[in-house]
């Protein structure tokens, strides 16, 4: 008998700790999760022609995002130099389920195989970036960077440097 109060004792003081505990004490929501980044692979990619006085013809994604090539990369066979730090300022343009076109010859474009296994996509076979400093579509910080970054062009070449080109020291960067 003595076995069963015991036990019954135990069984109260637990059940009650458990309420007291719920009651008392709230435990806070878990945060929302970090947003996702602006950049990388996006269900469907897109590349358009767009057109600015600054550089004539270039080419844009959805959002109207400049997109850039780098002349350290190579076209034959497609080459992609930019990883680690050089990726956090020239995030690549990855390869998407769809990639659709806009004023761009679907037949140029593709994609080359980065260091990290993940696949960029190319157009001419350069590939493709954007740039960290563009705030908003239509902004081209990129343009002329260290003499090495340009727009891209619909026909995948760079679009005109400017007179002045900044430098890394402006946020150029590779």
């Amino acid at each position: 008998m003595r076995g069963r109060r015991t036990t019954g004792a135990l069984l109260a003081v637990t059940v009650s700790t458990t309420l007291v505990g719920a009651c008392g004490t709230r435990t806070p929501p878990a945060p929302d999760p970090a947003p996702a980044p602006r950049w990388g692979a996006q269900p469907h990619q897109m590349l358009a022609a767009t057109a600015s006085d600054r550089v004539g013809q270039f080419v844009a994604d959805a959002a109207g995002f400049a997109l850039y090539r780098s002349d350290r990369d190579s076209a034959d066979p497609p080459q992609s130099t930019c990883d680690g730090v050089c990726a956090r300022t020239w995030p690549p343009v990855l390869v998407s389920e769809h990639t659709m076109t806009a004023g761009v010859d679907p037949t140029l474009v593709g994609s080359v195989a980065r260091p990290d296994g993940r696949r960029q996509v190319t157009l001419a076979g350069r590939p493709l970036y954007r740039h960290a400093g563009d705030r908003r579509a239509g902004d081209l910080s990129g343009q002329g960077l260290d003499g090495v970054w340009f727009a891209v062009t619909p026909e995948g070449r760079k679009a005109p440097a400017e007179s002045a080109t900044p430098s890394a020291k402006d946020g150029g960067g590779s």
